[in-house]
């Protein structure tokens, strides 16, 4: 873990892989090539990291996979001025888990959000901070039946175990498992990925 000066009681964790051809958003080839994917994912990384980063009203974090080293990850580091944190776990669930058990001991409230969720604002993340004040988890469902934010002033080992991540039931497994660990929960609006080519024609539009 790289050392950080804590400015606020929460923070916003953004998680994203390093910008390797053919190992990020690779449902969008060969709609565009993957090199052009790799970029794509580059840029949907800087924006979301503009964004948090903005108002400088928390603290912002990158949490990358599978390490902190890859080139870009550092370029972000020293142009957005986030800390760099490694993450750490199996499968989807786990490094958000671990997240969440490494954090929740420095700060009261955590928002976990992806790089590819572009419609996803800072009035979003900030709702879900204030929603954490009479719940223990928010999430922001996306259209494909996942979510495109966590948020969470608890931890808890089993709330993310054995959820089919990369499918249209990772919502619902989600909340089947914290309904059943009694946690109290909100859900705030919708959101939308850019995986499939209508979703990149979609995002272009907003360009």
């Amino acid at each position: 873990m790289q050392s950080q000066t804590k400015n606020t009681e929460h923070a916003i964790l953004v998680f994203s892989k390093a910008p390797v051809a053919g190992q990020v958003k690779t449902r969008l080839v060969p709609y565009i090539t993957a090199e052009q994917a790799a970029l794509l994912h580059e840029e949907l990384t800087r924006d979301r990291l503009k964004m948090c980063t903005g108002d400088g009203a928390c603290d912002v974090q990158l949490w990358c996979s599978p390490d902190t080293l890859h080139r870009f990850f550092t370029d972000c580091q020293h142009h957005y001025g986030v800390p760099l944190q490694q993450q750490h776990g199996n499968d989807l669930g786990e490094r958000m888990s671990n997240a969440l058990k490494e954090m929740l001991g420095s700060y009261d409230k955590i928002v976990i959000i992806g790089s590819d969720a572009p419609m996803l604002d800072m009035n979003t993340i900030d709702a879900a901070f204030k929603a954490l004040a009479h719940n223990e988890i928010v999430l922001v469902p996306a259209e494909d039946g996942g979510y495109g934010l966590l948020g969470a002033s608890v931890q808890h080992d089993d709330m993310l175990k054995g959820v089919p991540w990369g499918t249209e039931k990772v919502l619902a497994s989600t909340l089947e498992n914290i309904e059943r660990l009694n946690l109290d929960y909100a859900l705030l609006g919708e959101c939308w990925d850019v995986d499939r080519p209508e979703d990149l024609e979609r995002y272009r539009r907003l360009k």
